[in-house]
């Protein structure tokens, strides 16, 4: 059966009842017109998830009782880990909710030489929490039980000498290596450039870090389109679609 799935990072103990944050108290009764009785699921965000009724309401918070024994999912799938230059707010936004779909293991936002959007503190944490309130609203659409990680803003040269990956590659629209010609398993690090995309500066320091520059293609892609449509490639191509 298809429950209404909300994100919890509480442990689901059996028999036990949860106090949903207020966020989800206000979807599901306000936005969804929950009532007390009424099931729905609840996830972690790291693979975990339960069967939970509403049992109260009070003062605006909804409680849920764990009613099934909760279960595991395994991550599914390659390993992807973004590593996005800022670009526009609202395309950015777009790219985590299908990245996050898509099932990518991490999104870090990128400081390059060709980023336009500039950040104080304040709304370097500001961005940081709307995206990962995209990301779990994304989950909870979706039926992903993991939660991307939404790193901090950094610098490509952070990223790249700390991502884990069998295979690196950056988007890059004049490269020779097309992404078709990739045999991909086991785990993926893909490096995305802003709207001016990446410098020839940054493209030597990648490849030096074994990052293999590859296109999409002769078409010119915006940032986000490029991110999603190598997501999608790479999950055809290990035969997950």
């Amino acid at each position: 059966m298809d429950y209404t799935r909300i994100h919890c990072s509480q442990d689901f103990i059996l028999g036990e009842c949860l106090m949903l944050t207020k966020e989800a108290s206000k979807h599901l009764s306000q936005v969804l017109r929950k009532k007390e009785g009424t099931r729905i699921q609840l996830f972690d965000g790291e693979g975990f998830s339960c069967v939970a009724e509403i049992t109260a309401f009070k003062k605006n918070i909804l409680k849920a009782r764990v009613i099934e024994k909760k279960i595991f999912r395994e991550r599914q799938g390659i390993n992807i880990f973004l590593g996005q230059s800022l670009i526009k707010s609202e395309p950015f936004s777009f790219l985590v909710q299908k990245a996050t779909e898509l099932g990518v293991v991490s999104i870090s936002p990128l400081n390059t030489e060709r980023t336009v959007v500039k950040l104080n503190h304040d709304s370097k944490n500001s961005r940081r929490r709307r995206w990962s309130a995209i990301a779990k609203s994304a989950c909870q659409q979706c039926g992903e039980d993991w939660l991307p990680e939404i790193n901090k803003i950094q610098s490509l040269e952070t990223w790249s000498q700390v991502v884990k990956a069998k295979h690196k590659i950056v988007l890059y629209p004049r490269a020779e290596t097309k992404l078709s010609s990739f045999n991909f398993d086991k785990s993926v690090a893909i490096a995305s450039g802003p709207e001016g995309d990446f410098t020839q500066n940054e493209i030597n320091f990648l490849e030096r870090k074994g990052f293999i520059p590859v296109s999409l293609g002769t078409r010119v892609l915006r940032a986000e389109t490029a991110v999603i449509s190598s997501l999608s490639a790479i999950r055809t191509m290990c035969g997950e679609f």
